[in-house]
């Protein structure tokens, strides 16, 4: 892997084996596994991206490949490195798994100690229920059946196993296709689609079986895009958003429809995972935390600094003393855990405001109002449209403030 700034060595020692990786970047963690045949450097390029679009990523050569030794004869010792691999990371990893790397991962995520430490799976040209004899075609074309059979053989007896673990799946699931030249099939993905119904699937052009060396940008770009939210949804459902009561449903259900709100107002990568994490301290109008704030820490491993720091804003914001200062910019915000007095300015209060609104806003669609209330909410929106006028006058229009409601 090349040595980006900040990349730190990592090792994984096994009973049979001596695992070298790297690490690189900060905020929520990606473990990229490798096909058979290749080794951690083949993810440089996808980790360059991925560092940029604010992720952290660890990446380790495979037992039996790379520098790494160990036996790559079955299935079950490579589900056991990922275990190990998972078992001392955070909670709340992306698991990105391609070939045999994916293969592996599905095999380690039928422990359920395991898959409660995963936010999310993202399978790279590779689905668990194989057939034998396409597989076996496919890899001898490639020159690679006969130096493998053994380990081949193992992982095509694991199939019914590998269909069980998908179907009991319920985190998010991404299948990344490769284009000509992929084994995957049309009927494959929906073979997939039918065990695990959540799953998304896409195709990345002109990519092979090998996505991650035939197109490593477009696979990076896919995979921030889609998997973005994953590490904040799993540990918003760890802390108990979903009990938590709330209008419209549950807290979570709250949280997913104004980050969804956010997101059509094209709101910034960090404003969209604040709005999905803004209660995560309470606020000024709901007090009950998820979150304490002496443990900040796991919030920010989960979605970066910087989301983190507006969520912060936003949950201790004193509405009632910063509000009196609406329009004003700087906007001075009062910390009602403090008393401290920060200044909002440029995108800080951009991002602000627009998480306000749309918190209003899915507050007016859901709650039942006092007409008083509603009109406050309207009146609050008119006033937050001074930072952000475009998205306070679409919300303005909108039936539940309009008048109409």
């Amino acid at each position: 892997m090349t040595e980006f700034t900040g990349t730190r060595a990592r090792r994984i020692t096994r009973p049979d084996a001596v695992l070298p990786g790297h690490e690189a970047g900060v905020g929520p963690t990606v473990l990229l596994l490798h096909a058979g045949g290749e080794r951690r450097r083949v993810w440089t390029p996808v980790i360059e991206v991925l560092i940029g679009a604010g992720f952290r990523c660890v990446a380790f050569d495979q037992r039996g490949h790379g520098d790494s030794d160990g036996s790559p004869q079955a299935l079950a010792p490579f589900a056991d490195d990922v275990a190990a691999m998972l078992a001392a990371e955070p909670p709340g990893c992306v698991v990105v798994g391609a070939s045999l790397g994916g293969l592996a991962a599905v095999a380690a995520l039928g422990d359920p100690a395991v898959r409660a430490s995963v936010a999310g799976l993202v399978l790279v040209d590779v689905v668990p229920e194989l057939d034998p004899g396409r597989a076996r075609r496919f890899l001898a074309d490639g020159g690679l059946l006969e130096a493998h059979a053994e380990l081949v053989d193992d992982i095509l007896a694991q199939v019914p196993r590998l269909r069980q673990v998908m179907a009991q799946l319920d985190v998010p699931v991404l299948l990344v296709r490769g284009d000509s030249g992929s084994p995957v099939t049309d009927g494959d993905a929906d073979r997939l689609l039918r065990v695990v119904p959540h799953a998304a699937v896409t195709r990345i052009r002109g990519a092979g079986h090998l996505v991650a060396r035939d197109q490593p940008v477009a696979l990076a770009e896919t995979v921030a895009a889609v998997t973005t939210e994953w590490p904040a949804l799993a540990l918003l459902r760890d802390l108990g958003a979903e009990q938590v009561e709330h209008p419209g449903g549950n807290l979570l259900d709250h949280l997913r429809r104004v980050h969804h709100q956010v997101a059509e107002w094209g709101g910034s990568r960090r404003a969209r995972l604040a709005a999905l994490c803004h209660a995560t301290y309470g606020t000024d109008g709901l007090p009950h935390p998820l979150l304490p704030r002496d443990r900040r820490a796991r919030l920010h491993a989960t979605i970066g600094d910087d989301a983190e720091n507006l969520v912060y804003r936003y949950g201790a914001c004193d509405r009632s003393k910063t509000y009196a200062h609406l329009g004003t910019t700087p906007l001075p915000l009062t910390d009602r855990f403090t008393g401290e007095v920060v200044f909002l300015g440029a995108d800080d209060l951009t991002d602000f405001a627009l998480l306000t609104v749309a918190n209003e806003l899915d507050v007016a669609r859901t709650a039942p109002l006092a007409s008083e209330t509603r009109s406050a909410i309207r009146a609050l929106i008119a006033e937050l449209g001074a930072y952000v006028p475009d998205v306070a006058g679409r919300a303005l229009a909108d039936p539940s403030l309009s008048g109409s409601a």
